[in-house]
């Protein structure tokens, strides 16, 4: 399986909560015709509107509800797509790989960022911790374009409470799993790796923001500030 299909089929759970199974063609050495690798970002100078800027306050007001929206497994939109994904033909998954392909090129090259991923996990969060864990940008691109732009503070999310709060997961899965954990070493293991890079990040050894999710938003000509969304060429396909 391709770094491409295993995006492709992460990014259907996470949308739908449903499994996938690729074509037979894909099991005999053949790839998605697009790879990766193809994606040209414009390496133009970032153009960043000021926080105080009207349509800042306009996207930034409405992303993340963008986001629940999409990442809704419960949605009545989202449920039929995910019937219509069990029963597509061998072509028409095959034909929707492609698609997939494609959108991630069109989009990525537009947003010149990242946007796959981190759909849900921006999602899931509380508003509170989004404000302390993200530094949140609108890039002009122009053509009354914009991206919405999340950086990921890299002190915050490797801060001592979220390595606690990890450690405490992780000892969580090994008890569901009839392990017995070694919480100590288990949390002294974590504290220690998030610490380092927190000492990375201040020595300047890396950079403290990450851009970890852009996504496109389009002013129309009477005013309205769009959200354009990545997939809905795999959705139009799905249920047309």
């Amino acid at each position: 399986m391709t770094a491409l299909q295993i995006i492709y089929a992460i990014t259907l759970m996470v949308l739908f909560g449903t499994g996938y199974c690729f074509p037979q063609s894909n099991n005999t050495g053949q790839t998605m015709s697009t790879p990766i690798s193809n994606i040209q970002l414009d390496n133009t100078t970032p153009v960043y509107l000021d926080k105080s800027d009207p349509i800042f306050i306009s996207i930034n007001a409405r992303t993340v509800a963008d986001l629940k929206q999409r990442t809704d497994t419960a949605s009545a939109e989202n449920k039929l797509i995910a019937v219509k994904l069990r029963t597509l033909t061998e072509e028409k998954q095959t034909q929707l790989e492609a698609i997939f392909a494609q959108a991630i090129i069109n989009y990525t090259s537009q947003t010149r960022g990242e946007f796959m991923l981190h759909f849900k996990e921006v999602a899931e969060k509380d508003p509170k911790d989004i404000a302390e864990e993200y530094d949140f940008r609108v890039q002009n691109l122009g053509s009354d374009k914009y991206a919405a732009e999340y950086w990921e503070d890299g002190l915050a999310v490797n801060s001592e409470e979220n390595a606690l709060a990890w450690a405490q997961e992780l000892v969580k899965r090994q008890e569901s799993d009839k392990i017995s954990p070694d919480i100590k070493g288990i949390v002294q293991e974590v504290k220690i790796k998030y610490e380092d890079v927190r000492n990375s990040v201040k020595a300047g050894k890396q950079e403290r923001y990450t851009k970890v999710l852009a996504l496109l938003y389009v002013q129309e000509k009477n005013g309205f500030i769009t959200f354009r969304d990545p997939y809905q060429e795999l959705f139009n396909f799905v249920i047309k």
